[in-house]
């Protein structure tokens, strides 16, 4: 497959040419990988996930698969996910409690830090 010019430039330079399917160059790909950081907020610690995941462990070892619910009844589901009680956006702390929710309800719950009654 022929080379292509990187898309980070607008000209094609040395070093600056792909090979095959990917879309910029080493340099101008770590360069959009920055910016993109600087924009999102910072991905969760280790530990972060390591109390996420422990937080669904607990729910299926007391519930079994089963979602809560949001704005539904509880359901069945086997993509249960751990959030913040009081979602970090609107101010909760980081280390605050979580709760366990389906991807959906999780999704529908959004970061308007609606609690669900225990």
């Amino acid at each position: 497959m022929p080379l292509r010019p990187c898309l980070g430039s607008s000209v094609a330079r040395p070093g600056h040419v792909l090979v095959q399917d990917a879309n910029r160059c080493p340099a101008c790909g770590r360069a959009v990988q920055r910016a993109k950081d600087a924009r999102r907020p910072a991905r969760l610690s280790r530990a972060e996930q390591t109390r996420r995941r422990a937080a669904v462990t607990a729910h299926v070892t007391a519930r079994g698969w089963v979602c809560p619910g949001y704005q539904r009844p509880a359901h069945p589901s086997t993509d249960l996910t751990a959030d913040h009680v009081a979602a970090v956006a609107a101010g909760g702390p980081e280390s605050g409690p979580l709760q366990v929710l389906c991807r959906r309800c999780n999704s529908a719950r959004g970061a308007r830090g609606d609690a669900l009654p225990q």
